[in-house]
């Protein structure tokens, strides 16, 4: 198995570069299993909704990360976590707050000190686990 970097899942989803989209297609239409970490699903996050080129809706990049998990020679770093961060994203978080949290299933409290809006969306969706700010 191999794993993907930013640079591949852009190229292949927005086909901007002549030279580099088709080795992006080619790649995901000939390795049998490829990888992609959660690391890797943020920094393309990002690249999709800031970057000056795209400033895509985060709706439509959610629709993106689905695509890219119903792919059969894909596997995602812990696929449950992002299943639930694009339900989480969609439901009015931001979504590196909600994959954060997401990842963070197994433990008592997510913690943080700037993030108000995210902790007090969190609790008024009952989210687990709960989002504290330390006082």
């Amino acid at each position: 198995m191999k794993s993907v970097d930013t640079n591949i899942l852009v190229r292949y989803y927005a086909q901007d570069d002549a030279l580099q989209s088709p080795l992006a297609l080619r790649i995901f239409s000939d390795e049998p299993e490829l990888f992609v970490t959660k690391t890797v699903l943020l920094e393309f996050f990002w690249v999709l909704t800031q970057a000056e080129k795209f400033r895509f809706p985060a709706e439509q990049v959610m629709t993106v990360f689905e695509h890219l998990q119903d792919l059969p020679n894909i596997t995602i770093e812990d696929e449950l976590s992002l299943r639930t961060a694009i339900t989480w994203c969609r439901a009015g978080l931001e979504f590196p707050d909600a994959l954060h949290l997401a990842a963070s299933g197994a433990c008592s409290a997510f913690l943080t000190f700037d993030d108000r809006k995210f902790a007090r969306r969190a609790q008024s969706l009952k989210l687990t686990p709960v989002c504290e700010i330390p006082a």
